[in-house]
């Protein structure tokens, strides 16, 4: 498989350096020095994990074959390549550092002995490092997903290799197509990794919740397209419901960075830095407290919707008439002479 990046010198010396490539252009901190063929593997397989399961193999092999080839490119396919570029070359640093801490020799693990006075950082520097470069990736993959999806929107041709990809039609739920519907109401940073993160949580909520207050009829008339003009009220308090009870659902279940006002899912890590978010007792009290907002505000939505339903009925006989509607409670109350003609009893 490519990988976004290639040797530049001329003529190809027979054993490539870093510096004899464009990677430094997308990661500045690595020594010019470094082996190629050490190197390049570590991209491939960085990409292959964290980066494919969002692009999809298709864009990506279409990226990386007009850059190699030097075919022509869209100021947009290039601006996309960009940020590929830059996910790339820092995930496939997050992921080379721990391999190259030791090798596997004869005798097992071995650590590598300092050569030409260099010596290797201490802990805290080599997890700092790793910590930045996994950051810096997460963004650009972000920034490219978020490019894409608007390059989709306005129906750029050059992008329907992602746009009839499952990496980005298999990622929706019923009522949540795109990063920015569900950043309308978590704030997610437009971050597409967290909403895809998210979508299978709303699934369920969906699935479980709102279909069970519609019933079939009208959840599957909430589904059309273009949307009937008398169930247009209801999107925006089913979305309510399903973003704030789809977010509970699934804040337990991963790693969570509080970002401004919002929050993002981030990569998981390994090692010593693997809890860092449940040992940050600051970061971790706030994604309780959020949890919490979101199980409030979630309950919250849907009682909105069902007083809407109730309050509307005429406008929604497929739910007046449903077996899942609950029916209001006889509040009045019939009068029954007693059998030995003393007194009346009330039944409610």
């Amino acid at each position: 498989m490519q990988i976004p990046f290639k040797i530049t010198a001329s003529p190809v010396p027979p054993a490539p350096l870093v510096a004899h490539t464009n990677f430094q252009n997308h990661y500045a901190g690595v020594n010019s020095a470094f082996a190629w063929s050490e190197l390049s593997p570590a991209i491939r397989q960085a990409a292959q994990v964290y980066i494919l399961p969002f692009v999809g193999l298709n864009m990506y092999l279409q990226l990386c074959n007009k850059y190699h080839t030097g075919a022509a490119m869209s100021a947009e396919e290039q601006q996309a390549l960009e940020y590929l570029q830059d996910a790339a070359a820092n995930y496939a640093v997050y992921h080379i550092l721990p391999q190259k801490t030791a090798l596997v020799s004869t005798l097992g693990t071995v650590q590598q002995t300092p050569e030409g006075g260099a010596q290797p950082s201490p802990q805290w520097a080599w997890h700092l490092k790793r910590d930045d470069a996994l950051k810096v990736a997460d963004t650009a993959l972000d920034l490219l997903l978020e490019y894409m999806e608007q390059r989709v929107a306005a129906n750029d041709a050059l992008f329907d290799a992602w746009a009839n990809d499952p990496a980005y039609k298999a990622k929706t739920s019923a009522f949540f197509r795109h990063t920015a519907e569900m950043d309308e109401y978590l704030n997610i940073k437009r971050s597409r990794r967290t909403y895809i993160s998210l979508i299978p949580f709303f699934s369920q909520v969906e699935r479980r919740v709102v279909k069970s207050l519609l019933c079939n009829t009208l959840y599957a008339q909430m589904q059309t397209t273009p949307l009937a003009t008398a169930n247009e009220p209801l999107l925006p308090l089913i979305r309510e419901a399903v973003a704030y009870l789809g977010a509970a659902e699934a804040l337990p279940h991963h790693r969570v960075v509080i970002d401004g006002d919002g929050f993002r899912v981030v990569s998981q890590t390994d090692g010593n830095t693997d809890r860092r978010n449940l040992t940050n007792n600051v970061n971790e009290s706030a994604v309780q407290a959020l949890l919490a907002k979101y199980q409030e505000r979630g309950a919250e939505a849907i009682r909105e919707l069902k007083t809407f339903l109730e309050e509307n009925l005429q406008a929604f006989p497929d739910y007046a008439s449903s077996s899942c509607r609950e029916k209001p409670a006889n509040k009045g109350h019939s009068i029954l002479q007693s059998t030995n003609g003393i007194g009346t009893v009330f039944i409610s």
